[in-house]
């Protein structure tokens, strides 16, 4: 429930919502940052006596992610990337890296700078190489944005990513139709919807790791990523093809937990793994110590043997 409020402002709810989102300590969830945003612009739009016991604006209710976990992202979907060349979406799956897939828009007043500057701390810290073993691809929910913008958008992003130099050729902005959109928005279960008084879209924060193959892996609806999360996400997601072997036996030692979002170690994998170590341990410990009692048991026989040779006449 609201209480009165003198601010009315869109700009000073703005900047609640960012306090609040400091105070969640950087880990706010899809629903509540979706709802300080629309709670921006509703009660931005609205004079001080209509802010009273609202609820959640009617255009937040289906605003949310139906997570396709398995599902397959079409391939032919016609996109246009940031040098304005027509391309199909299954150019950017390439069988051998794996796809972050994010759906936001160059002129969101808050949500996708949130979302796009936490992807990019994290990428920074991540020790696999965007290009070398991953890709992402952004397109943009707004029908209307233009080549240039989503260029201007590509080169701020990209330039922030002092760690990842391979990010110009490989972090791919487009653009598209709004049929083309709502189909690779439906794909992913992604739900949003468009406020034609603000000119703004709503919609949640979503990254979704997609394999090599266009196959939908994981998705993250937060707006912040933990680097370890990312990293066993991808490597969950490419199916070992990338990653070294010290990464894909920490990816044998977790499991995706659905209801949590996060990955977590498997008790019974690293049991088994103990076992196996003491088993080992102990053959390595005790075989050559059976081989040499069965040796010098057969030296012993044979001596013995050739002692009663020699003294029987």
């Amino acid at each position: 429930m609201l209480t009165k409020t003198s601010r009315s402002k869109p700009v000073e709810l703005l900047l609640a919502a960012r306090k609040f989102g400091l105070r969640a300590g950087n880990r706010l969830q899809l629903g509540g940052f979706v709802f300080c945003f629309l709670l921006m612009v509703s009660l931005g739009s609205q004079p001080a006596e209509a802010q009273l016991n609202i609820g959640p604006p009617k255009e937040v209710e289906d605003v949310t992610v139906d997570q396709k976990l398995g599902g397959q992202i079409p391939l032919d979907v016609s996109l246009t990337d940031s040098r304005g060349q027509a391309v199909k979406s299954g150019y950017y799956f390439d069988s051998r890296r794996p796809v972050l897939v994010t759906l936001n828009y160059s002129d969101c007043p808050v949500l996708c700078n949130v979302q796009l500057n936490a992807l990019v701390e994290t990428l920074n810290k991540v020790d696999l190489a965007l290009g070398g073993d991953f890709q992402i691809l952004t397109v943009s929910i707004n029908s209307k944005e233009t080549t240039e913008r989503i260029r201007e958008t590509k080169s701020k992003y990209v330039s922030m990513l002092s760690n990842q130099p391979g990010a110009a050729d490989a972090w791919h902005f487009c653009t598209a139709r709004e049929t083309s959109i709502k189909r690779l928005a439906d794909s992913l279960g992604f739900r949003y919807t468009y406020d034609a008084k603000t000119g703004q879209y709503f919609h949640p924060a979503m990254l979704a790791f997609v394999s090599p193959e266009g196959v939908i892996s994981r998705y993250s609806l937060d707006v912040a990523f933990p680097a370890d999360q990312i990293k066993l996400s991808l490597l969950d997601a490419s199916k070992g093809t990338i990653g070294t072997p010290v990464d894909q036996f920490i990816m044998w030692c977790f499991s995706y937990d659905a209801e949590r979002g996060s990955y977590v170690l498997v008790a019974w994998r690293l049991m088994r793994l103990g076992a196996l170590l003491t088993v080992a341990i102990l053959l390595v410990t005790l075989v050559p110590y059976w081989m040499g009692r069965r040796r010098n048991a057969a030296s012993t026989e044979s001596l013995a043997q050739h002692t009663r040779a020699v003294v029987v006449p």
